[in-house]
């Protein structure tokens, strides 16, 4: 039970940062209600430290209480897929092994093709799914925002993760 509450708080924690940097590091794009955000880069560094199941939760929780305070309804859809690719990048992430092993350009290269892929799969196929499924929305927008926030997100993660772990292995592992 101890441990339970104690990956809660530490979900709660991060999830927190995500919705910081959601609310006060983000900018518009010229695509409407879609931003450029350092979120992605706080799952992605959340996801070396939490695993699938916790990153799966920052995910959600995250992107729900961004929605639910900026917004008059929030979107289901996204905030689904938001916690399902923290799962992914959690699964990704440990799978590696990046914060244990000795840290290599080919894990490097590995995680940018498995969290780029996971963006696409979640942000380019999940998301505009379920808004045309769900919300009826247009299925030619919904694709189009899909495909800038997953180009969006494998740029921040592939920019501030792999910086992260460059970091952290040169002071703490070195």
């Amino acid at each position: 039970m101890k441990y339970f509450l104690k990956q809660c708080g530490l979900v709660l924690v991060w999830a927190f940062a995500g919705f910081f940097a959601y609310q006060f590091l983000s900018i518009s794009i010229n695509v409407p209600n879609t931003m450029l955000t350092l979120e992605p880069a706080i799952l992605g560094v959340a996801s070396l430290f939490m695993g699938p199941i916790g990153t799966m939760g920052v995910g959600f929780t995250s992107h729900f209480l961004y929605d639910s305070l900026n917004y008059s309804t929030v979107w289901w859809t996204w905030i689904i897929t938001e916690g399902v690719a923290g799962l992914m990048l959690g699964l990704v992430s440990r799978r590696l092994e990046l914060l244990t092993r000795q840290l290599t350009m080919k894990q490097i290269l590995q995680f940018n093709f498995w969290q780029a892929l996971v963006n696409f799969l979640a942000w380019g196929l999940i998301a505009p799914l379920g808004d045309y499924l769900i919300y009826k929305s247009s299925l030619a927008f919904v694709f189009q925002q899909g495909v800038s926030v997953a180009t969006m997100n494998t740029l921040v993660i592939g920019i501030f993760v792999s910086l992260f772990l460059y970091f952290y292995h040169y002071f703490f592992k070195s």
